[in-house]
């Protein structure tokens, strides 16, 4: 009885860290795919940053779209990138192609609560998939100086449609 108990326990013990492990990496294969299309950095809206002098970086709320369509390299891409009204600083993104270092897109000051939908790239493109880097960086709104940056992936593809 012992030796079929002990044996049904290592099957269960077995079969239970299996389950774990399959919920586990479906839930990170959802969050890598499903659920990537927006960035929303740490620190949420209620807790933006106060008027101090040495804000961090990712601190500051934003939204910005990781995956940008274009369907052709002279079409404008859906960037929805905005800047919250709760936010008290100006922002900048600059989409930059690492491979190359070259800066294709770059949105100027975002003040708090406008939106950047859609807009084109600077720099032209052939047709492809193109891993980039976007550089959100915060400005003071009364001295224009930089008060921090963080960098976040984005995904540029340029001619065909996500699958």
């Amino acid at each position: 009885m012992k030796r079929k108990l002990y044996s049904n326990m290592r099957r269960m013990t077995t079969l239970f860290c299996f389950s774990i492990l399959c919920v586990t990496l479906s839930t990170l294969f959802l969050r890598l795919t499903v659920f990537s299309d927006l960035v929303i950095p740490t620190g949420s809206e209620s807790s933006a940053p106060s008027a101090r002098e040495d804000v961090e970086p990712g601190l500051f709320p934003y939204t910005l779209n990781r995956k940008i369509n274009l369907a052709t390299p002279d079409s404008r891409g859906d960037f929805r990138i905005h800047n919250p009204e709760t936010n008290e600083h100006y922002m900048t993104v600059s989409i930059i192609l690492p491979s190359t270092g070259e800066n294709l897109f770059y949105t100027g000051f975002v003040k708090p609560g406008q939106t950047r939908d859609s807009a084109a790239l600077h720099i032209k493109l052939p047709e492809g998939v193109y891993e980039c880097v976007a550089e959100v960086t915060a400005y003071d709104p009364v001295t224009l100086k930089p008060r921090g940056s963080e960098e976040r992936d984005v995904t540029l593809q340029i001619g065909r449609k996500a699958k």
